[in-house]
C-alpha cells in the first residue's frame, strides 16, 4: 500500500471515530437534558399535589370541627329566618371562639301589586328582606376540637355536607385561616410525608430537603439541611393560595443528589454507549497498529529479500569467476590453481547452503515443525566447535578471542548441531559489530543451579530501542537508512528460539560505543 493512501485511510478512520464519539457525547447530553426536564415536571406536579392536599386537609378539619360544635348547640330558634348559615370564627382581640350566624328575615306589609297597578292580576304580596348577624361566644375552640376528633369522625361529618355547603365554608374559612401563622396550619412531618409519597408515585426515589418561606423570611417548617444545599436547583410552589390566586407562603424543595440520580436513571444507556465507544477505539487502535506492523513487515521483507540477494550474489559471482577461470587452458595446466578454485567453489556453495538452511530453520521454528534430536553431552563441546568455526574470521580481523571455560564437567540434553549454530551466531555478531579492534571474551560458569555462557565484545554497542528489538525476526541494527553490517536479520531470532527450546533464557546488556554482552542461562534443574 502506498504511503499516501495509507495515511488517507488512517485519517478517514480517525475522523469517523471522532465523529461517532461526538455523536455519542451529544446523545448522552440530550438524554440527560430530557431526563432533567422530565424530572422537573414531575417534581412540580408533586409540589402542586402536596399544596392542594394540605389546603383540602385544612378545610376538612375546620368544617368537621365546626359541624361538631354546632351539633352540640342545636338548631337556631328564630323561626322567622328564612335561611341561616353558621360558622366558627376566632376573635383577634380577646382570642375567643365565636359562633357566627347569618340569616335573612322575611317581612310582609300586606301590600299587593294591584295597589300600584289595578290591572295587575298578581296576588303575591310584596316582601322585604333584611340581613341579620348574630355572634355567640363558645367555650370550645376549633383547634382543640380538631385535635380531639378522629380521622373517621372528620370524614363522616364532611360527607354529610352538600357541595353548596362546602363552597360556603371554603370561602369563609380561607379568610379565617389566613390570619393564623403557618406553623399552626401545617407541620414539618406532614409536609415531609406528603412530599415523599408524591415523589415516589412519580418514580423519584432520591433524598430531598425543603423549607417553607413567608416572602423572603424562612419559617421554622422544613429540614435543617436545606440551607446547606441552597445553591442547588430549587423547586418552588405556593401554599394556601386564596381565591384570587395569591399566597404569602412558598414551599421550596432541593435535591442534593439530583445529578447522581439523573445519571443513574440513564446509566444503562450511557454505559452501553461508553462500552461501544471503547470497543470502537480499541478496534481502531488495533487496526492502526496492525496496519503499521504489516507495513513494517512489508518493508522488512523487502529489505530481507534485498539482503539475501546480496548474500547470494557475491558467492554466485565468485563461483562464476572460478568456473570461467577453470575453463581456460592456462589454469587447467596448473593443478594447484585448479585445486584452489575448486576449494573456492566448494566454500561458496557451502556458504549459500548455510544461508538457505538458516532461512528454512527459522521457518520451521515459526511453524513449530522443528524437532530437536538431543543427547546428554558436555555443552562445552559445541562451544569449542563454534570457536574453531570463527577462529579464521577473528584472525582475518587481527582480533583477540579470549576463552574462559569452567573446568567442571557436566552433561546436558542438547542438540549439538543447533547449539553449535547458536554460539557461531553470537560470535559472528560480536565480530561483525566490532569497529577496528576485535576483542571478544567467551566465558562459561557452572553452579548448582545453572550453566551460564557469556559472550562479551567491545564493539559499537546498542541503544535501548535496539536492545528491545534485537531478537525480532529480520531486525538488523541500522545507521540512519543504511545498514552498516550485511546480513539477513535472522541470526539472533534463531538463537533465541533454539535457547528457549533447550529450556534456556538469553538476554543482552549493551551501551553505545562500549560493546555488548549476551548471557545465556540453562537451568540444571530442568532437563529436556
Amino acid at each position: 500500500m502506498k504511503k499516501r493512501l495509507f495515511s488517507i485511510l488512517i485519517a478517514l478512520m480517525a475522523l469517523s471515530l471522532l465523529g461517532i464519539i461526538v455523536v455519542q457525547i451529544f446523545w448522552i447530553q440530550t438524554n440527560l437534558s430530557n431526563r432533567d426536564r422530565q424530572f422537573s415536571l414531575s417534581v412540580n406536579n408533586a409540589l402542586a399535589a402536596v399544596s392542594e392536599q394540605i389546603k383540602e386537609r385544612e378545610l376538612r378539619d375546620y368544617i368537621s370541627a365546626t359541624q361538631k360544635i354546632m351539633d352540640s348547640l342545636g338548631s337556631p330558634k328564630a323561626s322567622q329566618l328564612t335561611e341561616v348559615f353558621q360558622y366558627i370564627d376566632r376573635s383577634t382581640i380577646d382570642n375567643k371562639t365565636l359562633l357566627v350566624s347569618r340569616g335573612i328575615i322575611e317581612d310582609t306589609y300586606g301590600i299587593f301589586p294591584e295597589l300600584f297597578d289595578p290591572a295587575s292580576s298578581d296576588s303575591t304580596p310584596i316582601l322585604d328582606y333584611r340581613s341579620v348577624k348574630a355572634t355567640t361566644v363558645l367555650e370550645e375552640d376549633v383547634e382543640g376540637t380538631i385535635s380531639r376528633m378522629s380521622a373517621s369522625e372528620r370524614m363522616q361529618r364532611i360527607e354529610r355536607l352538600s357541595s353548596m355547603d362546602k363552597a360556603k365554608y371554603e370561602s369563609i374559612f380561607m379568610d379565617i385561616a389566613a390570619t393564623k401563622v403557618i406553623e399552626k396550619r401545617v407541620s414539618t412531618f406532614e409536609l415531609e410525608l406528603l412530599l415523599g409519597q408524591e415523589l415516589l408515585l412519580r418514580d423519584i426515589d432520591v433524598g430531598f430537603e425543603f423549607r417553607v418561606f413567608e416572602g423572603n423570611r424562612m419559617s421554622s417548617l422544613g429540614t435543617d439541611q436545606f440551607l446547606q444545599n441552597i445553591n442547588k436547583t430549587t423547586y418552588r410552589m405556593p401554599l394556601f393560595v386564596d381565591e384570587n390566586g395569591l399566597s404569602k407562603y412558598e414551599l421550596r424543595l432541593v435535591f442534593p443528589e439530583k445529578t447522581a440520580f439523573l445519571r443513574s436513571s440513564v446509566f444503562s444507556s450511557i454505559a452501553l454507549s461508553i462500552l461501544f465507544t471503547v470497543v470502537l477505539i480499541t478496534v481502531f487502535a488495533i487496526t492502526y497498529f496492525q496496519a503499521l506492523k504489516q507495513k513494517k513487515i512489508s518493508e522488512i521483507k523487502t529489505d530481507f529479500i534485498n539482503n539475501m540477494t546480496h548474500e547470494f550474489k557475491t558467492p554466485i559471482a565468485t563461483i562464476q569467476l572460478a568456473l570461467d577461470a577453470l575453463g581456460t587452458s592456462a589454469i587447467a595446466k596448473q593443478p594447484n590453481k585448479v585445486t584452489q578454485y575448486l576449494g573456492l567453489i566448494r566454500d561458496e556453495s557451502r556458504r549459500m547452503n548455510t544461508q538457505v538452511e538458516n532461512v528454512l530453520q527459522i521457518s520451521r521454528l515459526d511453524r513449530r515443525e522443528l524437532e530437536l534430536t538431543t543427547a546428554l553431552l558436555d555443552p562445552h563441546t559445541a562451544i569449542k566447535t563454534a570457536i574453531e568455526h570463527v577462529r579464521l574470521l577473528v584472525d582475518q580481523r587481527e582480533g583477540i578471542l579470549n576463552v574462559y571455560l569452567d573446568p567442571m564437567q557436566i552433561k546436558l540434553p542438547i542438540s549439538e548441531s543447533h547449539m553449535t549454530n547458536v554460539w557461531v551466531n553470537l560470535l559472528e555478531n560480536a565480530i561483525k559489530y566490532s569497529d577496528d579492534i576485535v576483542e571478544i571474551d567467551l566465558t562459561t560458569s557452572v553452579t548448582n543451579e545453572a550453566f551460564t555462557v557469556t559472550v562479551q565484545d567491545k564493539g559499537i554497542g546498542m541503544s535501548s530501542n535496539v536492545r528491545r528489538k534485537v531478537f525480532n525476526r529480520f531486525y538488523r541494527q541500522e545507521s540512519g537508512d543504511i545498514h552498516t553490517v550485511k546480513g539477513h536479520g535472522l541470526g539472533l531470532s534463531y538463537v533465541k528460539r533454539i535457547v528457549e527450546l533447550h529450556n534456556g533464557t538469553i538476554y543482552v546488556k549493551s551501551q553505545l560505543k562500549k560493546g555488548s554482552t549476551f548471557t545465556v542461562h540453562f537451568p540444571l534443574k530442568h532437563k529436556l
